[in-house]
C-alpha cells in the first residue's frame, strides 16, 4: 500500500485539479508528483448522480470512491492518503451543497 499526498489546486466553480504525489524514498521524504486528476463537481455532474437516487451523503461517498479508484487505477496499487483527501473533499462539499438545498 502506497502513501499518497493529495494537493488540491485552485478550485473553480465546476472542478478542481489535484496533484497526486508519492514518497519514492519512503515516509518522511520529499514527495514527488506522479500525476494530476481533475475532480468535476459541476451542476450537470451532480444532477447525473442525483438521477441515480443519490442524496448528499451518497454523492460525497461517490466522490471519495471516485478519487480513490482514479489514483489506484493509475498507480496499480492500493493507497492511503497522508494528507489532502479531506481538503479535496471539503472543496467538493462546499461547491455541491447548494445543489441539495
Amino acid at each position: 500500500m502506497k502513501d499518497i499526498l493529495l494537493k488540491p489546486g485552485t478550485p473553480y466553480f465546476n472542478y478542481v485539479e489535484v496533484e497526486v504525489c508519492d514518497y519514492p524514498g519512503g515516509a518522511g521524504t520529499e514527495p514527488r508528483k506522479r500525476m494530476t486528476i481533475t475532480v468535476d463537481y459541476g451542476e450537470f455532474d451532480v444532477n447525473q448522480l442525483k438521477k441515480q437516487g443519490m442524496d448528499f451523503a451518497g454523492v460525497m461517498d461517490y466522490y471519495r470512491g471516485w478519487i480513490y479508484n482514479q489514483v489506484k487505477y493509475r498507480l496499480l496499487d492500493d493507497w492511503q492518503a497522508t494528507a489532502g483527501l479531506d481538503e479535496t473533499l471539503a472543496i467538493v462539499e462546499e461547491h455541491i451543497k447548494g445543489f441539495f438545498e
